[in-house]
């Protein structure tokens, strides 16, 4: 009759529950999401500024704002490759995909290709995803034994 009325709490206490699990995953979906989502909306705002003050605008700010324009480039893959280590894929093999995606990116302006693919495979292999992160993981572990 105890086992009818559940409440999320597993018999065995070092095991956190299944909605704990639950919640930190869609935590973690949630927080991947929008940081990707904010960098590249923040990457294409600043390449259309960019574009529309190169001609008129000083050296300085200019070359500021390219700088910028890097940092957030770059920064998307690196957000991309840490989150696609979560789901399971070899350092390596991620390593050498999000290296020559963000090279590729850069050629011709294919960046208006590869980052909408790229944004829209990766929110979609992170819903789907199942594993928690190893920072999760541990934060989860000890806080259920801290319950104890």
């Amino acid at each position: 009759m105890k086992e009818e009325i559940s409440t999320g709490i597993e018999k065995n206490k070092s095991e956190p529950s299944n909605v704990v699990k639950t919640l930190m995953l869609e935590n973690e979906r949630n927080v991947f999401s929008m940081k990707l989502i904010f960098r590249l909306i923040g990457y294409l705002l600043i390449t259309i500024l960019l574009n529309s003050i190169r001609q008129t605008s000083s050296l300085y700010i200019v070359w500021t704002l390219i700088i910028i324009q890097f940092l957030l480039y770059f920064s998307i893959f690196i957000l991309c490759f840490n989150r696609s280590k979560v789901f399971g894929l070899n350092k390596n093999i991620a390593f050498i995909i999000f290296v020559l995606l963000a090279f590729l990116g850069r050629v011709e302006s294919l960046e208006i290709i590869i980052f909408p693919l790229m944004a829209i495979i990766m929110l979609f292999l992170s819903y789907k995803n199942k594993k928690l992160s190893p920072a999760a993981e541990y934060h989860l572990l000890n806080n259920s034994k801290k319950v104890e």
